[in-house]
């Protein structure tokens, strides 16, 4: 009889150690699939700004999501900690790890198969709406109320309103300074060559600051030396920038005073113009402009210089691209490795800690599938972004993108998951909200906050689905009874 019990107990711990095993591969699995939704999904979205107002072409928006969402993605470990074991209480899922194992794998199965589905119909939905769905489906079923982290989820859950709203008032600051100040003037060109080293200063402070704040832990700093440092780096770009500006403006001037140059060779029967000498920017007119926007047909003046502007922001479009991804790469990769995370460590040490940091191999991991996700899958959502909500030039991108990436980079510090999806859309509407609500295109919109509702039942859907599966086929109990 002692010897029975005793074997029983060896049976059912072999059985829990070999469900943890086939855990553990089909969750790196299903992680790395996740990581691959991902690209497909959020990274397009992060990057269709910049391909619906034509600063990159697809294959650049690609390479440049890829380098800089892998880099973000190895700072995400503190938001990873918040999705795998911030939800529900430590102490719950101490009390049974073999659960919760089977939860996290749940979690990723679900969230990936309700992803598949709605990249397939080309729904821009939130990979983290999906995730916390998920997560709080299977908690509601199989833990107390009482179990569940409710200051998390009040956080994570308001998190989801003030986020677009944030995006949104960010951008529409931005894009209202642009419009006043540079796109509405007599002379736009001559304004945006004023305020771009600003521009420059400022969006590489951002990056700069959230390094400071979130980066490599060797080079943390407080908020205030961050700070310090973001303004001093600030003032050097925006100095470099202006210098470079300056010259440039030099070299064109002198080109259209040389004798020999392009700009100055007419037909015969054309007289030549007086030389000109050096011009102020602060004094540039439409004859001044860039060879680029001189003699373009069928545009007047002030159709040239305003392309003019527009033009001079591809740049700014560019870097901001690079943020933005950098941004989405740190915060949505915990949505990847965070339960593949706990998974692991629960089969390498057989519990699970509250504190123990994410492996940089399991970062690096969800990052390369997310690029991979992208590069094969991520072109038929970045059209729904990019270019269906609404009509998107240099500025109104950068605008855009800027104020997803500081509501985006936020929230890591905070150690928050929030959409980058939701970012960005309020971030779009908040540009458009400058020059008229009807610039918004409402019915893609709509789409969009629909299927942004049905995200988290649908995914708890998916995730209790899988649940039902683990019971029948991984319960030790009844696998060895």
């Amino acid at each position: 009889g002692e010897w029975g019990e005793q074997h029983g107990k060896v049976l059912l711990h072999t059985g829990t150690v070999r469900m943890k095993e086939q855990l553990m591969y089909l969750s790196g699995v299903t992680g790395f699939l996740m990581a691959w939704a991902i690209g497909a999904q959020d990274v397009s979205n992060a990057l269709g700004t910049c391909v619906g107002s034509k600063a990159v072409t697809t294959a650049q928006a690609i390479l440049i999501g890829g380098v800089f969402e892998f880099l973000g993605s190895l700072m995400g470990g503190e938001v990873a900690h918040t999705i795998s074991k911030g939800m529900i209480q430590m102490s719950a899922i101490q009390s049974n790890v073999d659960l919760y194992v089977m939860l996290m794998f749940c979690t990723l199965f679900g969230t990936f198969c309700w992803l598949a589905i709605a990249t397939y119909f080309s729904l821009p939905v939130s990979t983290t709406h999906s995730m916390v769905g998920s997560i709080l489906g299977l908690g509601f079923v199989t833990y107390d109320l009482t179990d569940l982290n409710t200051t998390t989820l009040v956080t994570i859950l308001g998190s989801w309103i003030t986020s677009p709203v944030l995006g949104c008032i960010i951008s529409y600051v931005i894009f209202f300074i642009i419009y006043h100040r540079i796109l509405s003037k007599p002379y736009p060109e001559a304004k945006a060559l004023e305020l771009l080293p600003y521009f420059y200063g400022f969006t590489v402070g951002i990056l700069v600051l959230f390094l400071c704040l979130a980066g490599p832990l060797a080079f943390r700093t407080s908020l205030t030396q961050g700070s310090i440092i973001c303004m001093l780096i600030s003032t050097v770009v925006a100095f470099v920038v202006d210098l470079r500006i300056q010259h440039k403006h030099a070299v064109v001037t002198h080109l259209k005073n040389s004798p020999r140059s392009d700009f100055r060779r007419k037909s015969p029967k054309t007289p030549m113009k007086p030389e000109r000498s050096f011009i102020p920017l602060e004094k540039l007119s439409p004859q001044d402009h860039h060879p680029v926007t001189i003699n373009s047909p069928g545009k007047s003046e002030k159709e040239m210089n305003l392309l003019a502007a527009e033009k001079h922001f591809t740049g700014l479009m560019i870097l901001t691209a690079c943020v933005v991804a950098f941004a989405h790469g740190s915060n949505d990769i915990s949505n990847a490795i965070g339960p593949f995370s706990v998974v692991m460590e629960a089969n390498m040490q057989g519990d699970i800690s509250e504190n123990k940091p994410i492996p940089k191999s399991v970062l690096m991991c969800g990052g390369l599938g997310i690029v991979i996700g992208l590069a094969t899958y991520g072109n038929r959502v970045m059209a729904t972004v990019g270019e269906k909500i609404t009509k998107l030039t240099f500025t109104r991108g950068f605008a855009a993108q800027i104020g997803t990436a500081l509501t985006v980079l936020s929230a890591t510090i905070m150690g928050l998951s929030v959409s980058t999806t939701h970012c960005l859309i309020g971030a779009i509407a908040g540009v458009a909200l400058v020059e008229s609500a009807s610039k918004i295109n409402k019915k893609t919109l709509r789409k969009i906050v629909v299927s942004w509702i049905i995200t988290m039942p649908a995914a708890a859907t998916c995730s209790l689905l899988a649940l039902v599966v683990c019971y029948r086929v991984f319960d030790p109990v009844q696998s060895n009874a």
